[in-house]
């Protein structure tokens, strides 16, 4: 169903989601404004991280 690439991709983009809402719930911002940092964070690696993944040695 996945390749070993997609799913190591997936799981940290949700582990660096989940530790960037929950440092930003423990600064005292509301739950809305956490949700929306742990999803920027998130976005932000799904999309860095694929392109390091496939970056090759010339």
């Amino acid at each position: 169903m996945f390749t070993t690439c997609q799913l190591l991709t997936l799981t940290l983009t949700f582990m660096i989601a989940a530790i960037t809402c929950a440092l930003v719930l423990a600064t005292g911002v509301e739950w809305p404004g956490a949700l929306l940092s742990g999803g920027g964070a998130g976005g932000a690696t799904l999309a860095a991280l694929p392109k390091l993944l496939n970056r090759r040695d010339p």
